[in-house]
């Protein structure tokens, strides 16, 4: 991956860009890009670019890079896996290419044929391409938001950069919290769609390309999913196309000219992609984190049994939380913002593990949104659901050649073993009035008066509005099965927060991240899969459970979800009780008068009440971020 920064002044033609200010821009992002840098200027537009080096690794893929006639140019950061298809169709039409990047083909297929032509894109990518004869600036991001751009226009200026910290080495791009980002938050882990945690900045869009000229700003889609009708096929012709295309989109994803491995979690999605690189000749390291003794499941015995029955080498890293104060500082300015949850500490440390040995690291985030595997989405068919548990409701499942297949399913019970989970869907299925609601509730689990006593405004809190923000979504979804929707909204809202998180933590140790799961023909595939064949014989995933049951162990395949679980919650309540209370009753905190100091004195008195944890992680995240992006410069961490 790479760092991208730039200023346009696109309705002040005469008034040139600053140089010094993009180079600054560009050093806030060092930690992306520390093999190169590069800056381009043209009057009104300053480009910069800090390159990681992954494919060509010769001056060839330098950036800010230019046409050879010089009139276009363009800083990328991220990777087009299908860049061979692209420059066999613009070689067939006369094109020229200096060197073997990805860069130079996706230069030449925006100059060739425009933005329209990423509908056929398939990578993770954010993108500056500047137009000097037409006078246009074209920013975009790719289908599923895997990469991040973030901008401020400010009505005849447009600042942008690939991490909100970058842009603030510009005084003059304003640090004010946006009260509907954090509502969002509190409701959904993550600001949604274009918004941020700051008033002023947003991000382009998932699928969305900015095209900026004299006239203004202008937002337009180049990618949507294309429609949800599901695909009528065998469930086994199903499953056997789902190997094949894991296999193609695996392969594509090892593109590097760099050292690749594998995040490593021991769970199914992680394990199918490094058992299908290996299919593919390359035998990826493998990085895990773990705990041990806190609490919390150790997921050690599950990852080296899984590693030694592929054949991996596995390097572990323990975590037992003594660093938590400073690491909860740093990565809220690592990150930006407040966004999903605890899993940012693993990941930061599983990243800074993998960097000391490779450049690129492959893993398994997505699989649960495109192929429904939380339990929550039981919500949407809950009968349905509860009756394929049944034992003799379950099905035998043949290849194509007739030969049974490895026995899937039953995992969903063992997460319903645990009353949480339990207590949870029951109530949800009791209480709300249908399957919206449910899943509404289920997901934004701590209700409004919770939130409303500890914010001295009160109107930053409504439930009513993330409500009508999530409802309205679903209704704008072509999906019409009520969990395809779901899961729609879910790739939409949740996933972008998770792949920002992901993008965050990797980055700050220059370790580039890749997410086969979310490449947009798996995708497509899984939204043209009916929910019977995502759940199905009490399993989640079944279909992808099928699909790779012959390249992962036994151990792996039918084993209870247990996510990327964290002791935070045990470190807050007892090992960094101190930290947590001298954070939020700081006179920091008291004099910026976002909660109530009383309401949150009694809170933190009282560590053994319903949902504490969720309502005390996101107030202190809140706070460390506030401490570093309003009180500070935001270009370096508080103190804890």
């Amino acid at each position: 991956m790479c760092g991208v920064a730039g200023t346009f002044h696109y309705a002040a033609r005469d008034r040139l860009a600053d140089p010094s200010l993009t180079r600054q821009m560009a050093s806030a992002l060092t930690h992306r890009g520390p093999d190169d840098a590069g800056l381009h200027n043209d009057g009104p537009l300053a480009l910069g670019h800090t390159r990681l080096s992954i494919v060509d690794l010769t001056p060839t893929g330098r950036q800010p890079m230019s046409s050879a006639d010089g009139k276009v140019w363009l800083a990328y950061n991220g990777e087009l896996y299908n860049h061979a298809f692209f420059r066999a169709r613009l070689s067939a039409q006369g094109c020229r290419f200096r060197g073997t990047s990805d860069t130079e083909t996706l230069l030449h297929v925006l100059r060739t044929w425009g933005p329209r032509a990423l509908e056929e894109a398939t990578g993770i990518f954010a993108f500056a391409y500047w137009d000097s004869a037409e006078r246009r600036l074209v920013l975009g991001r790719d289908p599923l938001g895997v990469k991040q751009l973030y901008y401020h226009d400010d009505g005849r200026r447009i600042i942008f950069a690939s991490e909100v910290k970058a842009l603030f080495a510009d005084p003059e791009v304003p640090r004010e919290l946006d009260t509907e980002a954090l509502n969002q938050y509190l409701h959904f882990h993550t600001p949604l769609f274009e918004r941020t945690f700051f008033k002023g900045i947003r991000q382009v869009k998932p699928g969305e390309v900015l095209e900026v000229n004299r006239h203004g700003v202008h937002a337009r889609r180049y990618w949507q999913l294309d429609g949800f009708d599901p695909t009528q096929a065998r469930p086994e012709e199903r499953v056997q196309e789902l190997r094949d295309l894991l296999e193609t989109v695996v392969g594509d994803q090892l593109m590097s000219d760099v050292p690749v491995g594998s995040f490593f979690s021991g769970g199914i999605d992680s394990c199918a992609v490094a058992a299908f690189a290996k299919r593919k000749g390359m035998r990826l390291q493998c990085f895990g984190v773990h705990f041990t003794g806190q609490g919390v499941i150790d997921e050690r015995p599950y990852q080296e049994e899984a590693a030694r029955a592929l054949g991996l080498e596995l390097d572990l890293i323990t975590l037992d939380g003594a660093s938590f104060p400073e690491d909860m500082m740093k990565l809220l300015h690592v990150q930006d913002q407040p966004v999903i949850g605890a899993a940012m500490l693993p990941m930061y440390y599983v990243s800074q593990l993998a960097s000391r040995k490779v450049k690129v690291c492959l893993g398994g985030q997505a699989g649960d949104e495109i192929f429904a595997g939380y339990a929550r989405y039981a919500l949407a068919h809950p009968l349905d659901v509860a009756t394929s548990m049944l034992p003799f409701f379950r099905r035998t499942h043949h290849a194509p050649d007739g030969a049974p297949r490895a026995r899937v399913g039953g995992n969903l019970i063992k997460q319903l073993v645990d009353l949480r989970n339990l207590r949870r869907l029951g109530r949800d299925l009791w209480a709300a009035r249908g399957w919206r609601e449910r899943y509404f509730e289920n997901f934004a689990k701590v209700p409004e008066r919770d939130w409303r006593v500890l914010f001295a405004d009160e109107r930053a809190v409504s439930r009513r509005r993330a409500f009508d923000i999530y409802s309205e979504a679903l209704d704008r979804s072509p999906a019409k099965d009520p969990a395809d929707k779901l899961q729609h909204w879910d790739m939409q809202s949740y996933l972008a927060g998770l792949f920002q998180q992901d993008d965050r933590m990797s980055m700050a140790h220059s370790l580039e991240s890749r997410v086969p799961l979310a490449d947009p023909r798996l995708v497509r595939f899984a939204f043209h899969t009916p929910f019977a064949l995502k759940v199905r014989d009490g399993a989640s995933k079944w279909i992808l459970r099928q699909a790779v049951a012959d390249v992962i162990p036994a151990v792996v395949l039918n084993r209870r979800k247990a996510g990327f679980d964290t002791p935070a919650e045990r470190w807050m309540r007892r090992q960094h009780a101190g930290f947590v209370h001298d954070l939020l009753l700081s006179s920091p905190a008291r004099t910026r008068g976002l909660f109530k100091p009383a309401a949150v004195a009694k809170l933190l008195a009282q560590p053994d009440r319903p949902l504490w944890f969720d309502r005390v992680w996101k107030l202190a995240c809140v706070e460390a971020w506030a401490r570093t992006f309003l009180d500070g410069n935001g270009l370096s961490p508080a103190a804890p």
